[in-house]
């Protein structure tokens, strides 16, 4: 990924606000922390994807706040002069967990940079996060990077094109993450296989290509559990795969409540079909469920694409990642 780290180290150069965007397992985590470390800056990295489920609350934000501010310790004898922040022998908590503490803490991350990894699931939140970001981004010396894999969903939280959203019209630099080309993906298997000092077959190493696809981390995934946990048949760590993608969609398929069928029932179609048209899954819908009204498919079919699940195509409608393909084939069912 020597392209996208130089992609980040211009982004940071040059701009106050960074979004990096691609799907899940793109790489998107390793690639903003390896770049952080290389480049030496200090930085809090929030990941997101620890917030609880359902609706958050500030309060759980804040959590996370102190989480990662009592690994920093370059940060401590700043939080010192916060009123309303403490430092105990279990770490950095806030007393008043309101607002006003939180930006004041976020005030005094000058000179450094902020992370919010999956930035997307701040948008559960009652309180409007991109209102801080504005704050900082317009008066505090402060590098921003945020990412997210439902790119649709990033971009409703930035709300870029609406001219009364609070980050509108101020410029930020994007890095798009895809996957690694064939060529790549080779080599990160090769090489990652070197430092664990094995020589899997190479029939192997392709095979393993042509099923993770260039996903770099579906590949990470196939050399951890071949090398750490000793799993050297190819079928079962897909099928391993397969179950935590699954378990990840049923999850995600949780917000729409009695809608789930419905959704389940789009994405067994596309998966058996490989590529599927509006029409194709209007009528796959209403054989197993009964009529849907045609505006509700449009906007189910949008919320899979904004949450990276789906690709829209000129063709029609794919599923983004391989091994959800295989993942909703074998264990997706459309009654919960």
């Amino acid at each position: 990924m020597e392209s996208e780290v130089e992609e980040l180290r211009r982004g940071l150069e040059v701009s106050k606000f960074i979004v990096i965007l691609g799907l899940r397992r793109y790489g998107k985590t390793s690639l903003i922390l390896t770049t952080l470390n290389d480049m030496g800056v200090d930085y809090v990295f929030i990941d997101c994807r620890l917030l609880p489920s359902g609706m958050i609350s500030l309060s759980d934000f804040i959590y996370l706040i102190e989480r990662e501010l009592s690994r920093r310790d370059w940060f401590r004898s700043v939080l010192k002069s916060i009123e309303g922040v403490e430092i105990g022998p279990f770490g950095v908590r806030f007393r008043r967990r309101d607002l006003s503490t939180l930006v004041s803490v976020l005030e005094r991350l000058e000179g450094s940079v902020l992370v919010l990894d999956e930035v997307q699931e701040l948008r559960r939140c009652r309180y409007r996060f991109d209102y801080i970001l504005a704050h900082l981004y317009d008066h505090v010396d402060i590098k921003i990077v945020v990412s997210g894999s439902q790119i649709g969903m990033v971009n409703r939280f930035l709300r870029v094109n609406d001219p009364t959203a609070p980050l509108y019209g101020r410029p930020f630099y994007t890095v798009k993450l895809r996957p690694l080309e064939r060529s790549k993906a080779h080599e990160f298997l090769v090489k990652g296989f070197e430092q664990e000092g094995i020589e899997p077959p190479m029939e192997l190493i392709e095979r393993a290509l042509d099923i993770f696809n260039g996903v770099i981390g579906w590949l990470t995934y196939f050399g951890y559990a071949y090398t750490k946990l000793g799993v050297k048949n190819l079928s079962s760590i897909l099928d391993m795969a397969a179950r935590l993608a699954h378990e990840e969609l049923e999850h995600a398929l949780q917000i729409f409540g009695i809608g789930r069928p419905r959704y389940a029932a789009i994405l067994k179609i596309i998966a058996e079909r490989g590529i599927a048209t509006w029409s194709e899954i209007l009528r796959y819908i209403e054989s197993r469920l009964g009529r849907i009204p045609r505006n509700t498919l449009s906007y189910m079919l949008k919320n899979l694409v904004d949450m990276g699940i789906l690709n829209k195509t000129p063709e029609g409608y794919r599923i983004a990642d391989p091994i959800l393909i295989y993942a909703i084939k074998k264990y997706l069912r459309i009654s919960s």
